[in-house]
C-alpha cells in the first residue's frame, strides 16, 4: 500500500511521539493545533486514522468509551487507573505465552494482543 506523507500528517506523528500520554483524539488535536494553528480538527481525525492503519499508531479501546493514542507500536500491554484514568505503559509483561496457548487450543494465528489491566496507580492510592 502506498501512503503519502503530508506535512499535516507528519506533525500529527511528530506531536502524539512528543506526547507520551496517550491522548484522546481532541487532546491530540488541541495539542497539534498549539504547533500548527492551520491544521484542523478532520485533517486530525483523518490522518491518525490512517497512521492507525498504516501500523504506525496503536489505537488503545478503554472501557470509558474513548480511544486514546499510542505512539509506541512495539509489544507492550496498558495499565488505566479507575480514579485518574491515565494509562501506563506495561513492557515487562510477557504476551508471548498467551498467543502461543491461544495457537496450541484453539489452532488460532494470534497477530495481536490488546490487553488492558484496570485499578488504581500509585499517585491515586497515595491521595486517599
Amino acid at each position: 500500500m502506498n501512503t503519502r506523507n503530508t506535512r499535516q500528517k507528519e506533525i500529527i506523528f511528530q506531536t502524539l511521539n512528543e506526547m507520551h500520554t496517550h491522548p484522546t483524539i481532541l487532546e491530540l488535536c488541541e495539542a497539534v493545533r498549539y504547533k500548527d494553528s492551520s491544521v484542523g480538527q478532520a485533517t486530525v481525525y483523518r490522518n491518525v486514522s490512517k497512521l492507525v492503519e498504516e501500523g504506525k499508531v496503536r489505537r488503545v479501546l478503554t472501557n470509558d468509551g474513548v480511544d486514546h493514542y499510542d505512539a509506541d507500536c512495539s509489544q507492550h500491554v496498558h495499565f488505566v487507573c479507575r480514579k485518574c484514568h491515565r494509562l501506563f505503559d506495561l513492557y515487562d509483561i510477557s504476551t508471548s505465552s498467551l498467543a502461543k496457548q491461544m495457537k496450541g487450543y484453539h489452532e488460532f494465528d494470534v497477530e495481536k494482543i490488546h490487553i488492558l489491566f484496570e485499578g488504581t496507580c500509585d499517585h491515586c492510592k497515595q491521595s486517599l
